[in-house]
């Protein structure tokens, strides 16, 4: 077992409200904090975290525990990497001496920290060369582009020296393995000689951070004139180009502050934002961005200003990415640069920082720039044209949670296509009932949590008795007075459930160590995954006073129905036996039966 005072040191420094803001945006809803689910897709928040309890629940997916298994699961570790994770984020040190037995990294785990420590001293290797004299020239860049020694030390900027093994000599000083740079991106094998080479040569590095500011990749960027103008790392087991936002780390905290982000496609147009005042620009790894993205930005952003290219192919990649936002909180507005220019040649250029200001101030709503390109492609005075711009401009509509912009926006549409507002309408339901149909079809496949689905729903007895079984476990948790009647009334072979039974297992440990609240310590104590989301759900429900001694009688009516009919069916099961021998039936096992008979049969009544 890990080191029980370690573990709860740690628990009672850490806030899970800073820790999930961190992976999503989260609003105040009563007592609780409410955002969309970063474990599933869902365009209406169903994911709520308790702050006075400490633990999270999506009522969509049914993921759910401590900020334990918060971790766990958001990045994929065991037990004691996200409490080495939440350790060093509270200041906690955390040895392997310190894990007592418990899961050990596994060697995914290992070669991970292993490639985040490699990055890290590549990223110092290249911007120890950067003042080096074999720097000079990139420096020199660098301050003609306005990018102060202050900011070069903020973004790790570095230079890669026209040498074919100056890194890889670094490397080996540190006992590093090749294998693991290779992974990296950072050295190759050379296939006419067999040997190990540098990648990046003369050029200037922009290491790439997670948003932990942890170094999972590099860019390289020529010095003066040459092919390929930039060079990125492959994707590789940290670096995922998907997830990552170039700057985030550094943006994240003035993003939160102005509540807005500004997206632009390259490295230089972040610093050159950053040079000018934006500290709160990003760039995407590509030029679209993915539905990952789009939820990190949730977290921390209201707004986000798309500032691609203002060419053809940046509007395309406006256009790609649109989507990934679809459901998302996010108001997203489009920077309208000249075309042919990104925001670095525009702030570059005389009177630069106002131009690019007016630009930003001037960002045109996302509805307006798809509804501008859609007529820009068709005909709006002919009908297939009309059809046409409302399919392209129909998503913009139906994704919108706002019912009052949503109908505005449908009598916008009616209004400049000139065609009634019920045939738009008409249009969009038809649209809409397809995807609703795909979407109820795809949730007929949900977890157990889903437990009333066919199944149970054609037998209402045994449905009944779930739901008997989870309204017991929610008061017991609750309210203590419940504990002597329900030792009395019931034994944990009442309950069918696997979950439910181990649960009112560990209910029943706490109360009788008189452990101070049940519900924040239960999902601690569980073993199972199952049970520890089961345990968050109990605690995110609040039992309502008034009712809870009807709610505990009818509770236990049920399955002392169940109780009955489950021993009638062992007593018919005994006598199908007994006959099948040719023995004779006993009295008292007919009597029994006739009575529990009896009794159901007046229940029903």
């Amino acid at each position: 077992m890990e080191n029980r005072d370690l573990v709860e040191r740690i628990r009672d420094e850490v806030d899970l409200v800073e820790i999930v803001s961190d992976y999503v945006s989260l609003k105040q809803q009563g007592r609780n904090m409410v955002g969309l689910c970063p474990f599933h897709d869902e365009r209406t928040p169903s994911f709520a975290v308790a702050p006075d309890r400490q633990l999270y629940y999506c009522f969509g997916c049914h993921a759910g525990g401590d900020v334990f298994n918060f971790v766990m699961e958001m990045e994929g570790v065991q037990f004691f990497e996200a409490l080495r994770l939440l350790g060093d984020r509270a200041g906690i040190s955390v040895s392997d001496r310190q894990h007592e037995g418990g899961d050990k990294p596994s060697r995914e785990q290992k070669m991970r920290e292993y490639l985040y420590r490699v990055g890290r001293f590549a990223a110092g290797f290249y911007s120890q060369q950067l003042r080096e004299k074999t720097g000079d020239r990139a420096l020199e860049y660098l301050s003609r582009r306005g990018i102060s020694g202050s900011i070069q030390k903020d973004y790790m900027l570095g230079y890669a020296p026209d040498s074919w093994d100056a890194l890889i000599s670094a490397l080996r000083s540190r006992g590093v393995k090749m294998k693991a740079a290779e992974m990296l991106g950072l050295v190759k094998v050379s296939d006419r000689t067999g040997n190990y080479y540098d990648v990046f040569r003369d050029r200037i590095i922009f290491p790439i951070n997670d948003f932990r500011g942890r170094v999972v990749g590099f860019a390289g960027r020529v010095v003066d004139e040459g092919q390929p103008k930039y060079m990125n790392s492959p994707e590789n087991p940290i670096f995922h180009k998907g997830s990552i936002w170039y700057g985030l780390d550094r943006a994240k905290s003035e993003i939160r502050r102005r509540s807005r982000v500004i997206i632009v496609e390259g490295y230089m147009d972040v610093l050159a934002c950053v040079v000018h005042g934006w500290r709160e620009t990003v760039a995407s790894m590509g030029t679209s961005i993915t539905r990952s993205q789009a939820r990190i930005l949730d977290r921390y952003a209201d707004e986000a200003l798309l500032a691609y290219d203002g060419d053809s192919a940046g509007i395309d990649a406006v256009l790609r990415s649109i989507s990934s936002f679809a459901g998302s909180a996010i108001n997203l507005r489009v920077v309208r640069l000249p075309e042919g220019n990104d925001p670095d040649d525009v702030l570059a250029g005389a009177g630069g920082r106002e131009h690019f200001e007016q630009y930003v101030g001037g960002a045109q709503a996302i509805f307006e720039f798809v509804w501008d390109q859609a007529v820009k492609r068709h005909d709006i005075s002919e009908s297939e044209g009309k059809a046409e711009v409302l399919r392209e401009v129909a998503d913009m509509i139906v994704s919108e949670q706002d019912s009052v912009i949503r109908g505005d926006r449908i009598r916008v549409v009616a209004h400049r296509l000139k065609v009634p507002e019920r045939a738009v309408r008409d249009q969009l339901r038809r649209w809409g009932r397809k995807d609703k149909e795909h979407k109820r079809s795809a949730d007929r496949h949900n977890t157990k949590e889903n437990y009333g689905t066919e199944l149970l729903q054609q037998r209402s007895t045994a449905w009944r008795a779930w739901r008997a079984e989870r309204e017991i476990l929610r008061l017991i948790m609750h309210r203590g007075e419940y504990l002597d009647r329900v030792r009395q009334d019931l034994c944990t072979l009442d309950f069918e459930d696997d979950s439910h039974r181990r649960v009112l297992e560990k209910i029943l440990e706490l109360r009788e160590a008189r452990t101070g609240d049940v519900a924040n310590a239960l999902p601690g104590c569980c073993d199972e995954e199952e049970d520890r989301r089961l345990a968050a759900r109990l605690a995110m429900e609040e039992v309502p006073p008034g009712e809870s001694d009807r709610a505990y009688a009818d509770c236990i009516r049920t399955l002392m129905h169940r109780r009955k009919y489950r021993r009638i069916e062992e007593l018919t099961d005994i006598m199908h036996e007994k006959e099948r021998r040719g023995e004779k039936i006993p009295p008292e096992i007919l009597r029994e039966q006739t009575e529990l008979l009896a009794e159901l049969k007046t229940r029903k009544k």
